[in-house]
């Protein structure tokens, strides 16, 4: 009698589970360089939150930090190759198959967050343009991560003019900050943004280039000794998913990360000004670096000078350089 009743509430059991099967829980691995306590790792970390309240746990993201599994230069082949379903990537490491992406690191392109903003709003055709070109390599654009704009910095001598660094090496983060270091007279040397403490403390460069915040995040002011606030490129990482991946999820999985992204990216956005104004101010009253603000005929040197850079980014970019170029001027 025991072996039949256990026979029957067995039968019903699978019965039940055929009716009415179980959501398979859906996880998404994201891969990034920077540590979780990084302001753009926070960002990923929000993110997580989010999609996983609105999904309601049927959606999971894991986050394996500070280059677990891949360094910045080789996300976009990650992701696009389906390697791993979600990557933080600084917008630059896809300029070697669309030199047009790097955009936001041609010298003195975006005079102000206003012009930023509008640049890479959602809706913007600056950053349709972008997107299109990204996802042709295999990898979705999910949100952009304002970081903020780049500075210089100096290990020894005070930077004011581009006479300042002419002849010395100075640290870039791809392409157009290397055009715009040539251009000045300098020697631009690639160097990753988790390498550049020992870079400075070593001295295999002599000058800088970063935002405040990883300035304060990453501690350079232990190692270098001004920051000349130049605001002549813009950070912008992008969250990228593999299109594979995509693909996979149905819509209303699609709908809760679309949804959780653009939450994530409004909070950046709207903080990132902040974000920097209160690391600056950090770096003047807390450490021993020097905080140097051009003068308006400093700052036009800067920008004369630089001028170059403009042309060899559309020379390299061509139609598409061309185009970006005359989208984001359309702005102004």
């Amino acid at each position: 009698m025991k072996k039949l009743l256990a026979s029957l509430l067995l039968g019903a059991a699978v019965g039940l589970s055929l009716q009415s099967p179980a959501h398979a829980e859906r996880t998404l691995r994201v891969t990034l360089q920077v540590p979780t306590n990084h302001e753009v790792g926070q960002n990923v970390v929000l993110f997580k939150k989010t999609v996983e309240e609105m999904s309601k746990g049927e959606i999971n993201v894991e986050i394996y930090d500070a280059a677990q599994l891949y360094k910045g230069s080789e996300v976009p082949q990650a992701v696009s190759s389906g390697a791993i379903d979600m990557g933080l990537v600084l917008i630059d490491e896809f300029a070697g198959t669309i030199p047009a992406a790097s955009i936001f690191s041609v010298a003195f392109m975006f005079p102000d967050y206003d012009i930023l903003a509008k640049a890479a709003a959602p809706d913007s055709p600056v950053r349709k343009t972008i997107d299109d070109a990204i996802l042709k390599t295999g990898a979705r654009v999910l949100w952009y991560q304002d970081y903020g704009p780049v500075q210089l910095l100096g290990r020894r001598d005070e930077i004011r003019v581009p006479a300042d660094i002419k002849g010395k090496k100075v640290r870039v983060l791809g392409k157009p900050s290397g055009d715009f270091i040539e251009a000045v007279g300098a020697v631009p040397v690639k160097v990753g943004g988790s390498e550049q403490f020992v870079a400075y403390q070593r001295g295999t460069v002599d000058v800088g280039m970063t935002g405040t915040t990883a300035i304060r995040s990453r501690k350079l002011y232990e190692v270098m000794n001004s920051v000349t606030i130049t605001n002549h490129a813009q950070t912008e990482f992008l969250i990228v998913m593999s299109e594979k991946t995509w693909q996979a999820l149905s819509d209303q999985e699609k709908k809760w990360v679309h949804e959780a992204a653009m939450v994530a990216e409004k909070d950046l956005r709207n903080s990132t000004k902040q974000n920097n104004l209160e690391a600056e101010e950090f770096i003047a009253k807390e450490t021993k670096m020097k905080v140097i603000h051009l003068t308006p005929e400093e700052l036009a040197e800067w920008k004369k000078a630089a001028e170059p850079a403009v042309d060899a980014y559309i020379k390299e970019a061509g139609d598409l350089g061309k185009t970006l170029v005359e989208q984001v001027r359309a702005l102004y």
